[in-house]
């Protein structure tokens, strides 16, 4: 929501020596290579914009982008998993700054860094800003945000105390941690008895070499047992640049089979041969029968952390000896700093950057490789289960998603809403792309996040290809917002079945008996084109043949700065891959006969 800017002023302390808070804050945005906040302003927000506006003129100030605070808070997740580049996303008090906290989750759950800015009035509680009390006994902004992120807001209230906090704030950054920054106007506006603050960029710890060390010699020790090793590839190896040739070398050394995330597969390359695909809800059949094959007898590295449900289904891990390398302490998923809770026996971690362990391992295996039980490669086919077709009438999504991965150009960075394409795109693709780079926020299930990414994503890499899936349930809690997207060359497809389609596989397990009216699955209809076109987008209907996808995508590359939105007309009856937590247990126990065990 907008608030209109209330009409008071904010006298800079003049008799105080050092900066303001104003400056040091703005340093340390610049430091940490912030160039855009993104949201909506008001309340105590536009003193801080008005201080930024002459030095973005001088570029050394963020430029500030209205969006609305849903779509906002997915903005700085977009642009640091496209570039590496920290974003920050702004609100108002009350329910503006409740509309951030989606993005605040997925932060947070995917141990993603990213600024949250939010004013508060003056502890005093009196003054303009009453009417938006901020205290314990108004909506208690502080305490639901620490609740929230623990350990992770910061009050800028104390002239004093300002810029050691946002030094604070900094090392949590550091860590690949969000932050919340609680701003008060009068508080900024003092002068902070410093005459200059030091921040620092945020950018990869330096490895310990004696830690590292260790590792690989651990794990080295291990393998050489004659036992098969089993690799998975979790969604930190995203981060580590050409970890795809990495793994590659890896599994060709310790003759392993590797699987991935969602996210983990951008850690992957597509001709890996030992590559079994994706595990998670929509994963391939090889790479379900892989990870239910794994006993005692087995090694599992796990490079980058990924113990949720949509990958695991929250099962432990099975092998004799699970080694974890991490590059993020007490990330998503660790209980006192480890994993050693999710492993049934030996279990080893090392928190060091995975690049160096990665080139660790690489070159030491490399000078004697193990005697590891090396397995054969992956089929070229990683589904052996027969899918039906849809009715008529719709597009085929194994088609469309295979026509697609053949019309990716370099530079493609993708993202999944929390829609049918999270599930059905890596089951039917089976492999990462060379020239596309996929994510999907899924952790803390957040619809509606494809745009605020999408956003990020273009501010931090004007130069790729921006594209987007989502679902028409998840359409309705961003529409709003696509005005403001219309000249940012995105290239968005929904996914219209009518329906939730990621919650009607979970209806016929809810308590028999319910009316239809209690099991609220089903979407009224509404023309997504005509929506899109009223807000600037260019808008087309693919037809069930795909006889205009083409045309599409090659409009979509000669108009440049022209966002584009396309329904596909889908089947809510044509199910691929395993659609649920239950349906994932069945498949993994049961298993398959596509990967054999042994060489």
């Amino acid at each position: 929501m907008i608030f209109s800017l209330v009409s008071y002023r904010i006298d800079m302390d003049t008799s105080a020596s050092g900066l303001t808070g104003y400056a040091a804050l703005l340093s340390a945005f610049k430091a940490w290579g912030i160039t855009t906040c993104t949201g909506a302003t008001g309340g105590g927000l536009p003193h801080l914009l008005q201080q930024g506006e002459a030095r973005v003129t001088s570029k050394e100030g963020p430029r500030f982008f209205t969006l609305g605070e849903y779509a906002a808070g997915f903005v700085p997740l977009g642009s640091y998993l496209a570039t590496g580049t920290l974003g920050c996303c702004v609100a108002t008090t009350g329910a503006a700054t409740k509309l951030l906290s989606c993005g605040l989750s997925a932060a947070k759950l995917h141990d993603l860094p990213a600024v949250f800015l939010v004013p508060r009035v003056s502890a005093t509680g009196d003054g303009p800003f009453s009417s938006q009390d901020t205290s314990a006994w108004g909506n208690n902004l502080v305490e639901q945000l620490e609740a929230d992120l623990p350990g992770g807001v910061f009050p800028l209230d104390q002239p004093s105390t300002l810029i050691p906090r946002l030094h604070q704030a900094q090392k949590r950054l550091q860590r690949s941690k969000p932050v919340v920054l609680v701003i008060e106007p009068v508080a900024l506006a003092q002068r902070t008895g410093v005459e200059a603050c030091l921040f620092s960029s945020i950018r990869p710890s330096e490895p310990n070499p004696v830690r590292v060390r260790h590792f690989v010699e651990t794990f080295r020790e291990a393998a050489d047992d004659g036992r098969r090793v089993v690799i998975l590839a979790g969604e930190e190896l995203a981060r580590v640049p050409r970890a795809g040739r990495l793994t590659t070398r890896l599994c060709e050394l310790l003759g392993a089979p590797i699987i991935w995330s969602i996210n983990g597969a951008n850690g992957v390359e597509r001709h890996n041969p030992m590559g079994h695909g994706y595990i998670c809800l929509g994963g391939n059949d090889a790479a379900l029968s892989l990870w239910s094959s794994i006993d005692e007898d087995d090694i599992l590295l796990v490079l980058g952390t990924c113990p949720d449900e949509n990958t695991v289904n929250l099962q432990t891990y099975a092998a004799g000896q699970t080694f974890v390398v991490t590059s993020i302490d007490d990330g998503f998923g660790q209980t006192n700093g480890s994993l050693a809770h999710r492993a049934r026996h030996a279990f080893h971690q090392w928190v060091t950057p995975l690049d160096s362990a990665l080139h660790a391992l690489v070159e030491h295996l490399s000078i004697r490789p193990p005697r590891t039980l090396r397995v054969r490669p992956g089929p070229p086919d990683l589904n052996g289960a027969q899918r039906a077709p849809p009715r008529p009438g719709h597009v085929d999504l194994r088609q469309f998603f295979t026509r697609l991965d053949e019309l990716w150009e370099p530079g493609t960075i993708g993202f999944d809403d929390i829609c049918l394409s999270y599930r059905t795109r890596p089951y039917v693709t089976q492999r990462p792309h060379a020239n596309a780079r996929f994510f999907s926020l899924y952790r803390g299930s957040a619809l509606g996040n494809v745009l605020g990414l999408c956003i990020g994503a273009r501010q931090a890499s004007p130069e790729s290809h921006i594209v987007g899936f989502t679902g028409d349930g998840c359409f309705r809690l961003f529409a709003g917002c696509l005005s403001e997207a219309s000249t940012h060359d995105l290239l968005l497809f929904v996914l219209d079945n009518g329906s939730y389609g990621t919650v009607e596989p979970g209806v016929p397990l809810s308590p028999p008996g319910l009316t239809a009216q209690l099991q609220p699955n089903s979407l009224t209809r509404m023309d997504f084109g005509e929506v899109a076109r009223a807000c600037g987008w260019m808008a087309f209907d693919l037809k069930p043949n795909l006889a205009n996808l083409n045309a599409i995508m090659g409009l979509h590359r000669a108009r440049p700065g022209q966002s584009i939105l396309v329904t596909v007309p889908v089947d809510n009856t044509q199910v691929l891959g395993p659609t649920s937590p239950l349906d994932y247990s069945r498949h993994v126990a049961t298993g398959s006969a596509m990967t054999t065990r042994r060489r």
